[in-house]
């Protein structure tokens, strides 16, 4: 566990809001009675911030709201006691970071909520105010596309408590919880090595990485267009005059930055889960053959489905051999000790210009890297048979 949890033994924690990783004085209670924030106070800057709570020496209230004295947000509720997970998401300007979240974030609090049993709660207004400005007013109010991420933008995340009932032995339950933070990033920031490590703090402290890959990137010209001939798995076969784009230069980089953050010196593989999702996976749709397993959708249920996870990775392994980007695969066998491939699609279907299509957001296996990564964090467990 990289952060949120351990009790009183532990050092550090990692601040959802800022990425600053910092000891037990970084972090203080703050009062708010009346919906006003009360003056500092000695007794409450004196408090220990993994008590459960502090009375404030001046309105005498009890709070237990705890903030972090580098950015003076607020902590989620019991941060400090339960753990929490950073997913960073990376990817260049085109690859559709934006939508992903404004989709997986409406799955979770709607159909994929109800499926897996969880409640995905917003730590604090400002994650309700922007994820409502920022996407869902968009894409499910206005029927149009979220606004790229200006390189000004996406320096707040959006922060909820997932939580989870799981049922055991002799009918006994157990409520099991995380923080996940999500930060949409102008992909502008992942253009160079130089301004990725200065700029986006949370991938060195992430608990896990998502990267997301354009097709056009990888499947060669007229990806949405032209059907694939001859082509292992159905693929296309790239021409030799085709290079790799955007997305495998952002790949590397994010690569290359988490060796030298967990695995200095190559002694070792990053440790991290890396989750390669190709997205706009609909483009992709005439050039596979009827039997892909990227045609179906995962089996409902509150299970992590192996078999599936299974059937999905060698799929996408058999395809880049066939666009001829097998190093890309290669070059996540050494750098990674725990990666895998997805492929999603957030609408659907292309939009028109800013216009969604006419069947609105139809979102196809989104929730597939994060079923994943709540396996791996011991939110899910693994389905049989």
């Amino acid at each position: 566990m990289r952060f949120g949890g351990g009790g009183r033994g532990r050092r550090t924690w990692v601040c959802p809001h800022c990425f600053r990783r910092v000891g037990r004085g970084g972090f203080g209670f703050v009062c708010v009675t009346g919906g006003r924030e009360c003056a500092e106070d000695r007794r409450l800057a004196a408090a220990d911030p993994l008590d459960r709570r502090a009375t404030c020496g001046t309105c005498g209230h009890l709070t237990t709201r705890r903030r972090c004295h580098a950015c003076g947000d607020r902590l989620p509720e019991g941060y400090l006691e339960s753990p929490g997970r950073i997913v960073a998401l990376a990817g260049p300007v085109s690859s559709g970071k934006s939508t992903y979240i404004a989709v997986l974030v409406h799955e979770l609090l709607h159909r994929l909520g109800d499926e897996l049993g969880t409640s995905l709660v917003p730590c604090d207004d400002r994650t309700t105010d922007d994820y409502r400005e920022r996407y869902e007013r968009h894409l499910y109010d206005s029927h149009r596309t979220v606004p790229k991420t200006q390189e000004r933008d996406g320096g707040r995340p959006l922060v909820y408590r997932l939580g989870r009932t799981r049922r055991g032995a002799f009918g006994r339950t157990r409520d099991t919880s995380l923080t996940l933070v999500f930060l949409d990033t102008a992909g502008e920031h992942f253009g160079s090595r130089d301004r990725m490590e200065t700029r986006l703090r949370y991938l060195a402290e992430a608990d896990a990485v998502v990267v997301l890959i354009d097709p056009g990137d990888v499947a060669g010209p007229g990806a949405a267009s032209n059907p694939a001939s001859g082509a292992a798995a159905g693929g296309a076969v790239r021409t030799a005059e085709h290079t790799a784009g955007p997305s495998a230069d952002v790949l590397t980089r994010v690569l290359r930055h988490l060796g030298e953050v967990h695995a200095p010196g190559g002694r070792r593989k990053v440790p991290v889960p890396v989750g390669v999702a190709l997205t706009k996976l609909d483009l992709l749709w005439p050039r596979l053959p009827d039997n892909s397993p990227l045609h179906r959708t995962r089996t409902p249920g509150p299970v992590f489905d192996a078999d599936d996870r299974a059937a999905v990775h060698t799929e996408l392994r058999a395809l880049l051999t066939g666009w001829q980007e097998g190093g890309l695969a290669r070059r996540l066998d050494q750098s990674c000790a725990d990666y895998q491939l997805f492929a999603v699609s957030m609408l659907g279907s292309s939009p028109r210009g800013a216009e969604l299509g006419l069947g609105g957001v139809r979102p196809h296996r989104v929730e597939d890297p994060l079923m994943w990564l709540l396996h791996r964090f011991g939110m899910l467990d693994r389905g049989t048979g």
